[in-house]
C-alpha cells in the first residue's frame, strides 16, 4: 500500500510547509479572516483548522509525527497534515 502522500506528489498537488512546522501566532483578524474565506495556513492550530473547514470525515493518527484530517470532496478528498505540534505542516488533495 502506498503512502498518501507519494500520491499526492505524483499528481503534483502537495502544499507544504516544513517537516516539523510549529504553531504560528496569527492575529485575531488573519484567522477571521482565514475561516471567513474557508481556508487554511500552514502553522494553523487544529481548533482553526475546524473552525474554517468543520468537522474531518476522518482521522488518521498514523502519520509519521502527527495526524492527518481528510475531508470529503467529490473532486479528492482534502488531507491535512498535522506536525508534532499539533499544527498544520501542509495539505494536499488525495484521489482514489
Amino acid at each position: 500500500m502506498r503512502h498518501p502522500l507519494f500520491s499526492a506528489i505524483v499528481i503534483g498537488l502537495l502544499v507544504t510547509g516544513t517537516a516539523h512546522a510549529e504553531c504560528k501566532q496569527f492575529t485575531s483578524s488573519q484567522l477571521r479572516q482565514a475561516i471567513i474565506q474557508k481556508t487554511i495556513k500552514v502553522g494553523m492550530k487544529a481548533a482553526d483548522v475546524e473552525r474554517s473547514w468543520g468537522k474531518p470525515t476522518k482521522v488518521r493518527s498514523a502519520y509519521p509525527g502527527g495526524d492527518e484530517w481528510e475531508y470529503w470532496s467529490p473532486a479528492g478528498d482534502q488531507v491535512v497534515t498535522f506536525g508534532p505540534h499539533g499544527c498544520v505542516t501542509g495539505w494536499y488533495t488525495h484521489r482514489d
